[in-house]
């Protein structure tokens, strides 16, 4: 209670900061009530893939069914999961200007080497089941100063962020159109004072459903963060951010360059005492352009000077008068002018939404859940009606009136005339539950072919398709919504690495080490350097080559999927593509492909076919050799008589 005292009156002494927090915590709670259909569909939509009990009210009377399924076969999990992609888009790069190939290809490097550092195959696995429960899911990009190599100041940092941490501009349906957007955190405590230097004790959790509609534990430990982006008036991105009633963040262009600078002379802080004045207080000043205080080398050459040129600059005394020289004349000083060059900002928003396939005026794509929703109900009251079918049948027994039965050794006893034989009978009731089963079935090749699911997909047997060849174009013939989904991740991969490369521009203040395979599957070592993307135009002036498209290789796939390319290689190697089945030099080529697919125990496999190789080519020679002695000799063998 004492913080959130002390808080009030912080506010009521700065009554600008009071009056913005209260202008976003407006606009927060307007856009989150507009979003509030969607909100509830999400939580509906993840319902039903963890498999409620739960049955939609009748949309013709509205009313709520009396009961919950007894017995429920979750298609919209065994559909989505049949989906699930582990690939990842591996990045390609291609440059719009010539002489800039070898600029695309170092970024690809780079990004190659990204995907590899980054968590992006367990994001991967979380969005393939998002994207298509929800419609959509989004990546995260910021810089953090304090990640990195050892060699590195800061690195690019990516994070999932679910849809129901998003809060969309209200009536807007693109990121890149919107003026502000929200996004929702639970963080704990101690987290936002390590960070922010807040202390938030007082603070309790305002947006505890993002943390998903089964969870709804109290912890007093943690508080939801609210972050809001927005376009300022000069273009840049904006960034506020508080928690409860606290302010955590309010800066005006959150991604443009600060320097902390001496509050007497302007200095660039160096250490803790101004080398110039000797003030000790410092103050963050924003900058548009980088003073070099060194050379900046390029890696194809070319040095860019910290020099930009002299001037002549009056010698002035201690007491800031003109220093005269022996006739009289103030002495000038040669000094060297600083090169300056821009800073690079993305001035963009630091998200990527990645949807499930595209649909007008929704901000998250279509969800596969709302496809099949009416179907999955329909085989949960079916599954439910069997189930209650299978039960309630029974069996009975009919006996002579008054006929005693007793228990004697664990058996049943009747004592009966001859006569009432006859009357003794068993009878068994059960429904009939044909027409039921067809029913399910027929509404589970409803829901597969809603969303171009077939059997060859599945991996089950498909009698349509009967060789590799045919079941791909089966495939392919039912799955435009699986062909959609696929270039909207790819798409949303492209977006995210050309994010990635401009937040490298923009922050990269030292060389990025990478290593890559080059085509005869040795590695090589290299540097992403920033400073080989800054280019002088006609005129002079310094600017920053971010001119690059950035696509996903559609082949990498296999390139990814190691066993599904040494499949591949079996297939084609069968096919003869690597020369005759059987002959030592085919398979010196086979394995040699397959070393550098990583292959387990390819090398030694090799290396053991190089050397039998050797011998053969050995033995051969040798033969040939004897050969052509043989018939210089003139083909004889007799002995010459003497």
């Amino acid at each position: 209670m004492v913080g959130r005292l002390k808080n009030m009156v912080k506010n009521l002494l700065n009554p600008k900061k009071t009056a913005k927090l209260r202008k976003w915590q407006g606009r927060f709670e307007t856009a989150k009530t507009a979003y509030r259909d969607s909100l509830d569909d999400m939580d509906t939509f993840e319902a039903y893939y963890n498999g409620t009990r739960e049955v939609l009210a009748n949309p013709n009377t509205h009313k709520e069914p009396k009961k919950k399924a007894t017995n429920v076969r979750n298609i919209v999990y065994e559909l989505i999961e049949s989906q699930v992609d582990n690939s990842i888009p591996m990045p390609k790069v291609r440059a719009v200007h010539a002489g800039d190939e070898e600029l695309a290809k170092n970024i690809e490097h780079a990004l190659y080497n990204e995907i590899n550092k980054i968590r992006y195959k367990e994001m991967n696995d979380l969005q393939e089941r998002t994207v298509p429960v929800q419609g959509g899911d989004l990546f995260h990009v910021e810089w953090d100063q304090s990640a990195g190599m050892h060699c590195t100041l800061g690195d690019v940092s990516v994070s999932e962020v679910h849809p129901k941490q998003v809060i969309p501009q209200p009536c807007m349906f693109e990121i890149e159109k919107m003026e502000y957007i929200f996004l929702i955190f639970t963080q704990t405590k101690a987290f936002i004072k390590r960070k922010y230097g807040v202390d938030v004790q007082d603070a309790g959790e305002g947006e505890p459903g993002i943390r998903g509609a089964d969870d709804t534990a109290f912890n007093s430990d943690v508080v939801s963060q609210i972050v809001a982006y927005y376009k300022n008036d000069k273009g840049g991105i904006g960034m506020f951010s508080w928690v409860d009633d606290y302010i955590l963040v309010d800066m005006e262009d959150y991604q443009e360059r600060k320097l902390e600078r001496c509050r007497k002379c302007g200095t660039v802080k160096t250490e803790d005492v101004c080398p110039v004045c000797g003030g000790k207080t410092f103050d963050e000043v924003p900058e548009d352009m980088e003073e070099l205080t060194t050379d900046i080398a390029q890696t194809n050459g070319n040095i860019i000077s910290k020099v930009a040129g002299y001037e002549d600059v009056p010698v002035l005394d201690e007491y800031g008068m003109p220093v005269l020289d022996e006739n009289g004349i103030g002495m000038v000083e040669h000094r060297p002018i600083a090169e300056k060059i821009p800073y690079y900002k993305p001035n963009v928003f630091p998200l990527i939404m990645r949807k499930n396939i595209s649909k007008n005026k929704k901000f998250l794509g279509g969800s596969d859940v709302d496809v099949i929703i009416d179907q999955q109900d329909t085989i949960k009251k079916l599954g439910t009606k069997i189930n209650e079918k299978l039960i309630n049948g029974t069996s009975f027994a009919t006996l002579p009136k008054e006929l005693q039965v007793s228990n004697e050794y664990d058996m049943k006893v009747v004592r009966v005339a001859q006569k009432d034989i006859g009357l003794i009978g068993t009878y068994t009731l059960q429904g009939d539950i044909s027409k039921d089963r067809v029913a399910l079935a027929d509404n589970y090749e409803w829901a597969r072919s809603s969303l171009g699911i077939t059997d060859a997909y599945q991996g089950k047997y498909d009698s349509s398709a009967t060789s590799g060849t045919a079941k791909q174009y089966s495939i392919n013939q039912a799955a435009g919504r699986l062909e959609s989904k696929r270039t909207m991740k790819n798409n949303a991969y492209a977006a995210l690495f050309k994010m990635i490369f401009q937040f490298w521009l923009a922050y990269a203040d030292t060389p990025i080490p990478m290593s890559f395979q080059k085509e005869d599957g040795t590695f090589d070592f290299a540097h992403f350097n920033r400073y080989d993307y800054l280019k002088k135009d006609d005129a002079g002036e310094w600017y920053w080559n971010d001119e690059f498209i950035f696509e996903t290789d559609t082949t990498s796939t296999i390139m990814t999927n190691r066993e599904a390319m040494w499949n591949a290689a079996d297939v084609k190697y069968q096919a003869g593509a690597f020369g005759q089945i059987g002959d030592l030099k085919s398979l010196v080529l086979y394995w040699k492909f397959m070393e550098k697919a990583n292959y387990p125990n390819a090398g030694e496999i090799l290396a053991d076919l190089q050397e039998r190789l050797q011998e053969q080519q050995e033995q051969q020679a040798q033969m040939l050799q004897t050969q052509a002695m043989t018939q210089e000799g003139g083909g004889s063998d007799e002995v010459p008589v003497m």
